[in-house]
């Protein structure tokens, strides 16, 4: 292949893999608004349910002041005395047990639509962290592509020998006290197993992953995974 066409290729996949996190992010706002949707209706369960455990609760205590106050025989000499003859078949306090039926009847469908609602957050929380671990390894893919491995490898081997054999000439010179006072606390710090962030682990180095640099990465990926067009650290 030429180098124009190797150029080509590197732009194309940088192109490819800047679109797929694109893709990634706006998968992962769907996921977040679908979630945020499953969530008011199960809010908007409860609310209706209290709504209605109320209601059940007010229309039990009028039933029980209806059945503290009158019998069913006053019920009907009652209804008799106002000429509501038509009303016998169902005095006062089966009416108001029909609508205890009523909103139990529909307490128990919100009840199991509430359950129904909180069974969908779940399942959405897990789309939502399945849809985030997407954009996290294409935000890496974006990484991968974007050229920043070859530059900071570039003449990277060269100064490591240079600091190899500079440190290695400290350690001797040290070894037979031939460092000047003034310069002695410098070469040590220099030769200390922590002067550099040589560990290739994931763990802190050291504290090296609080340094400006480690800090700039660590920052520009995660503006990366919300904004597909984020610019890396130079």
């Amino acid at each position: 292949m030429t180098v124009a066409e190797i150029e080509n290729d590197t732009l194309a996949a940088r192109a490819q893999a800047r679109q797929q996190l694109a893709d990634a992010i706006a998968a992962v706002d769907v996921a977040r608004d679908r979630l945020a949707e499953a969530k008011r209706a199960v809010q908007l369960a409860d609310d209706r349910c209290i709504d209605l455990r109320n209601n059940v609760d007010a229309f039990k205590e009028r039933l029980a002041l209806m059945k503290s106050r009158t019998g069913a025989a006053d019920s009907v000499v009652a209804a008799l005395a106002r000429g509501e003859l038509l009303e016998l078949e169902r005095s006062p306090a089966q009416r108001v047990q029909e609508d205890i039926n009523a909103l139990e009847h529909e307490l128990e469908a919100v009840r199991q639509a509430r359950q129904t609602a909180k069974d969908e957050v779940e399942r959405r929380k897990s789309a939502v962290g399945l849809a985030e671990m997407r954009t996290r390894r294409m935000a890496a893919a974006v990484l991968r592509t974007s050229g920043a491995t070859e530059r900071l490898l570039h003449g990277l081997l060269d100064l490591e020998r240079q600091v190899v054999e500079r440190r290695l000439g400290l350690r001797f010179l040290l070894a037979q006290d031939a460092i000047p006072a003034s310069e002695k606390a410098t070469v040590e710090r220099l030769l200390s197993a922590t002067a550099l962030p040589t560990s290739a682990d994931r763990g802190d180095f050291f504290g090296w992953s609080r340094h400006p640099t480690t800090s700039a990465w660590a920052d520009a990926l995660a503006l990366l995974e919300r904004d597909p067009d984020a610019r890396l650290p130079d």
